[in-house]
């Protein structure tokens, strides 16, 4: 049975993997002159039209965030903002044509990325690493 110092362990698996899936993402994004910041924020809003409080909600960051990488994303002419009929202050987000090239030359570089890991990895590998994550979450969100 595990203890509380195989869960601090657990832990810290946990940050190590983060941290080199964002480096890994850094560089995929850096190849279409994006962040990951960017990028996540780009996926998010391609999903479908989505609001600041929505995205920094899916993405777990404060909506300020959201507010600055939004702007930014806005200037370039990657999103554009559209009328929301269920709130007039908050406009919905959507990617604009050049939005989608930027994300689809960012989804290129993860699906070769992915395909690496897939000669590492089986595909049972990847989804009981998936079911376990998924479980860990959600044990951990009820905690908080």
């Amino acid at each position: 049975m595990a203890d509380a110092v195989s869960v601090a362990k657990l832990f810290s698996e946990l940050y190590e993997a983060a941290g080199a899936g964002r480096r890994l993402g850094e560089g995929i994004a850096a190849q279409a002159g994006q962040t990951q910041a960017r990028w996540q924020t780009l996926w998010t809003i391609g999903a479908g039209p989505m609001t600041v409080p929505q995205i920094a909600r899916r993405l777990g960051v404060s909506r300020q965030h959201i507010l600055r990488l939004t702007n930014s994303l806005a200037d370039e002419g990657l999103i554009e903002s559209g009328v929301n009929p269920d709130h007039k202050t908050s406009p919905l987000l959507d990617l604009t044509p050049t939005g989608r090239e930027v994300l689809d030359m960012i989804d290129r570089g993860a699906q070769a990325s992915n395909e690496a890991l897939l000669q590492q990895l089986s595909d049972s590998d990847v989804e009981l690493l998936r079911t376990l994550l998924q479980r860990f979450t959600e044990i951990v969100k009820s905690m908080s």
